[in-house]
């Protein structure tokens, strides 16, 4: 991957200048205001590295992360760097002197500044994870005089042009095993070939994955899901064995009992994707601009577009846990529910904030929510009401699109009544919920009164089964209600 198969497949020498190369993009980075800024207070030699580098040789739009190596004192550099950008600095590893800047609002970017090796700039290099971003430019070269040039000792531009992801060594990832998944998630986004000695080894080593805390995992997957590309990233997890190690949770879903669950998981995560990606007025006529808005919020950590595609993913979670077989026919009764407790446990598991895990379990635990609406003869404004209502308003707007994906996913194409039923809920929603939002059939207060219970419980019960009737159809209005809410009190089993 480097030394002296790298020499001569690039047709380079040993000589200090073999690897300083031409770039004309290099007049862009010359042009930024974040490098001009730090040029400008750097009382020591400072090397541009990584991210910025590599996305100008992909031709991809900039990401706001700067990563810079300093000779000198990277502590001093940092609060002059917050001073000059009106940023926050604090220390990502205060004995190593690697110190981050986070600037907010409308120039918002990431700046990090970490020593540079002892060895110099192509030490620091090979230290690096791929080659791609392993490339580097002193900033005194942008602004001298003289035609700056991209320091490349391991072939990275090539790489770049070529599309192919390499590691700088194959001891890359025992130094840092988070970088196999880091390989997942940077060919996804940047629709790169890992090369086939890289690709053996992340396969050979993927169980090392653990070692990384689950914080480290957690951010790459929090990536994964909120870059393009993700359906293809996830196939790579499996393809190179680094999801039985991340995820072992669904180490089985390739054959349950003869149902490949991973096959319709990832094709419904791939029908997610094109919704997400076809958000026209073709697709959802007059409702295509409030959509995009929607799935671009956020509420948390994650962004309502990578809630939704997590969803999509582990949407069918509980199914093994479900599966039961009568006259040869599959059924998984109440996978819904078990789905909703695995997935919470695997995303706290990996730190996912209470939030996140809370919101895309419930998104799983409710997914069924729009073909039951969707087998009603008619649908009342108190049943649509309901259903917008039961899913935290906004949030019916995810399992309407869920619905979508899953059925597409199922039947190899659109369900003409299902997309049907979808667009009647989204013109509900805008043209009537948010407008006035249905209130309760009975609130807790009445139905302690109606039914002569106590607080408790059971109260909440009986909400529930007011819900399930509604969803089914069979209560239309109050009186429906206390008449249905009787006679379950017949059948409930008395309790204590």
């Amino acid at each position: 991957m480097s030394g002296k198969d790298d020499n001569e497949r690039t047709g380079r020498s040993d000589s200090a200048r073999s690897f300083l190369r031409p770039f004309e993009k290099l007049a862009a980075v010359a042009g930024d205001g974040i490098v001009k800024g730090v040029f400008s207070i750097a009382e020591d030699r400072v090397w541009l590295v990584g991210g910025v580098l590599r996305n100008l040789a992909l031709c991809s739009p900039a990401a706001p992360d700067y990563d810079f190596a300093v000779m000198g004192d990277t502590a001093a550099l940092a609060r002059a760097a917050a001073a000059r950008f009106g940023g926050t600095p604090f220390a990502l590893d205060e004995e190593a002197g690697a110190y981050r800047v986070v600037v907010k609002g409308g120039g918002a970017a990431t700046l990090d500044f970490a020593p540079l090796s002892p060895g110099g700039i192509v030490e620091d290099l090979s230290k690096r994870d791929f080659t791609v971003n392993a490339m580097a430019v002193e900033l005194r070269s942008l602004f001298g005089e003289g035609r700056p040039l991209l320091i490349d000792p391991f072939g990275g531009l090539d790489d770049a042009r070529d599309g192919i992801l390499r590691a700088v060594s194959p001891g890359a990832f025992e130094s840092d095993p988070l970088r196999m998944l880091r390989a997942v998630r940077l060919s996804s986004r940047y629709g790169l070939r890992i090369e086939a000695a890289t690709r053996s080894v992340i396969s050979g080593k993927a169980g090392l994955v653990v070692r990384s805390s689950p914080e480290r995992i957690r951010d790459e997957l929090k990536a994964l899901f909120t870059g393009s590309g993700t359906a293809g990233g996830i196939r790579l997890l499996y393809d190179t064995g680094l999801a039985d190690a991340v995820i072992p949770e669904t180490s089985g879903w390739k054959d349950v009992d003869g149902y490949d669950l991973l096959s319709h998981s990832l094709s419904v995560l791939e029908e997610a994707e094109a919704i997400l990606g076809n958000m026209d007025e073709d697709a959802f006529p007059g409702f295509s601009g409030r959509l995009r808005e929607y799935f671009s919020g956020r509420e948390g950590e994650l962004s309502n577009q990578a809630l939704f595609k997590l969803a999509a993913f582990f949407h069918d979670a509980g199914k093994p846990l479900a599966m039961s077989r009568e006259e040869k026919r599959l059924r998984f009764i109440g996978h819904d529910t078990k789905g909703a407790e695995t997935v919470s446990n695997l995303l706290e598991r990996l730190r996912f904030s209470r939030k996140t895990s809370g919101a895309v379990s419930f998104f799983v635990s409710n997914h069924h929510r729009v073909f039951m609406l969707a087998g009603l003869k008619e649908r009342s404004y108190r049943a649509r009401g309901h259903f917008f209502r039961a899913s935290g308003g906004s949030g019916g707007l995810l399992l309407l699109c869920l619905a979508l994906a899953d059925a597409r996913a199922t039947r190899g194409g659109e369900d003409p009544e299902l997309l049907s039923v979808v667009m009647e809920m989204l013109g509900f929603y805008y043209g009537s919920y948010l407008r006035k939002k249905p209130k309760p059939l009975l609130t807790g207060d009445e139905i302690m009164e109606a039914f002569g219970v106590t607080e408790g419980p059971i109260v909440g019960e009986i909400i529930r089964e007011i819900d399930d009737g509604v969803e089914r159809g069979e209560i239309r209005n109050r009186k429906d209600a206390l008449r249905l809410i009787r006679e379950w009190l017949k059948r409930r089993p008395r309790q204590g």
